[in-house]
Formats: C-alpha cells, structure tokens, sequence
C-alpha cells in the first residue's frame, strides 16, 4: 500500500499543493500528516490572534484541501496527528471531511492487518504554546521556559489562558507514562507509530548545533518493542545537520522528513507500507535502500 509522508507544514499552501501532485505522481493510497499543520505565531505579544488564525486556515483551505485529496487522486485515507503548534486542531473535526482520520493519542487498525498509532506531544520547548508538551520523564532536564506560557482558554471565544509552565508541566502525565498504555500492539511487527518528537540521539532528532533535543521515552519505547516504522517531525532542520533522514533503532526503521531546508521544495517520503526499508523514498535526499 503506497504511502506518503510529510510533516510540519505550519499553514504553508504551496506546500500543501506540492503534497497534492506528489499524492497524483505517487499514486499514493495513504497519506500521514506528522503534526503542526497550521499557521503559527511565534511571537508571545500576538499569540492570541493564532486560534483565529488557524480556525480560518481550516475552514478556507484546509479542509477544502482535504476533500480534494479524496476526492481527485488515488488516496483513500488521511491520518492526522497536531504538532505542538496546533492549537486550533480540533476544529478541524467538528466537521471532518469524509476520509480524514485523526489519529492524535489514538489507534486504528487497517484492514490488511497494519496498525497505526499516533502521539502528538513533545518534550518541554523554549516556545510559549504548552498544550502539546509534557515532560518527557521524571529525569530529564527542560530548556528554559518563557513564563508565562499559554495553553488554549476552556471559554469559547477562542482565548488562551496565561500559565506557569513549570508547575503546569509537572502536574502533567509524562510522555513516558502515556505511551505505555496507548502504545500496546497485538502485532509490533506490522505496527506504524506516527509522533511527531522524534526519537533522542538519532539522526533525527539534531538542531543547528547538532545537540540532540528528542524525547528519550520515545526511543526508550522503540528499543523495547520494536515497531515496524516509526514516523516523526518537530526538528525541521535534522536531515540536513546530520545528513539523513532515516535511522534505525534495532529492526525499527525511523524517519523524519524535515521541512524547509531545500528552498521551497516539499520535504516527504513515499514508502510501500509492506516493506519501507526497500521502498523509502525522499522528495529532496537519495533513497533508503
């Protein structure tokens, strides 16, 4: 089952309309969305226009974009995963396009006996939006922390809710501790995980100085079960600052297709589902093998 790949889109429509001529060139039957999909606003004074923003993204083009993609070429099935930008992400599914799958803290099982998984969150940024980061475990240091940050307001008028990100993380579950129930798999061999933190100390997960900044409890859960292929994002620059943007933990193939780092050409991969490790192709890096 031919599947394509990408991630971190962060609202960019010549991207998405890339994405759509490699689903028609591929003859893609798949199509994964690894997280941060919409618009983002990284400057703390205008974060309360982003939930606006992103909501108007969804409702003008993402999922008329969406629809389209079912509708005019071969895929079937959309699964989307947010990203730790995603903040307006869930109004995407008031009214989802039929095909369109959120896979964000769940599972869904394919019916050639594949499953997929995904998990949105990442460890601690340095970025003011905190809905989707949580401590990666009881031991692992955090980068410093704008404080206040901001996590999406329960009130209806698309507010953000100021907060201490030091107390607010710690009364949180850890990565380490969501990924024990959401992960089991009756088959870890035909198992796909798509989270957007990619694994620590892999090729995939380096910054501009090279420093390793991914989750240590999503590599500590491949290297026990062993999944199929694990899918990942969140570190745009990784394949270029370590030149490859596939590694392996054990048997695990795990890729991160990076995003930005080729001028303005779409970062993603396309890959048989059946066998990824001879099928993994890259938009912009040479194959797998």
């Amino acid at each position: 089952m031919k599947t394509l790949c990408t991630s971190d889109l962060h609202g960019e429509t010549y991207l998405y309309h890339q994405l759509s001529e490699l689903a028609i060139s591929s003859s893609a039957e798949i199509v994964v969305l690894g997280g941060d999909l919409l618009p983002s606003i990284r400057q703390i004074e205008q974060c309360h226009h982003m939930i606006p923003r992103q909501k108007d993204f969804i409702d003008q083009f993402l999922r008329p974009f969406l629809k389209g993609l079912i509708e005019t070429t071969t895929v079937k099935q959309t699964f989307l995963i947010s990203g730790n930008w995603d903040l307006g992400y869930s109004h995407l599914f008031e009214r989802p396009p039929e095909g369109v799958i959120d896979l964000s803290s769940r599972k869904y099982s394919l019916g050639d006996g594949h499953e997929l998984i995904g998990y949105p969150f990442v460890p601690p940024t340095s970025f003011w939006p905190k809905d989707f980061e949580k401590m990666d475990n009881q031991e692992a240091s955090w980068p410093s922390q704008p404080n206040p940050s901001f996590i999406v307001s329960p009130d209806p008028k698309d507010g953000l809710r100021p907060i201490d990100p030091y107390i607010y993380l710690r009364q949180r579950d850890t990565i380490r501790q969501d990924l024990v129930p959401l992960c089991r798999s009756s088959n870890y061999q035909r198992t796909i995980c798509v989270m957007h933190s990619p694994p620590f100390g892999t090729q995939l997960d380096r910054i501009g100085d090279g420093q390793s900044v991914g989750s240590r409890s999503i590599r500590g859960f491949i290297e026990i079960y062993q999944p199929l292929l694990t899918l990942h994002g969140h570190i745009h620059e990784s394949p270029e600052v370590s030149g490859h943007y596939f590694d392996r933990i054990g048997n695990t193939l795990s890729v991160n297709p990076g995003q930005f780092t080729c001028g303005s050409k779409l970062h993603a991969v396309t890959f048989e589902m059946e066998n990824p490790g001879k099928t993994l192709h890259h938009t912009c890096f040479s194959d797998a093998g």
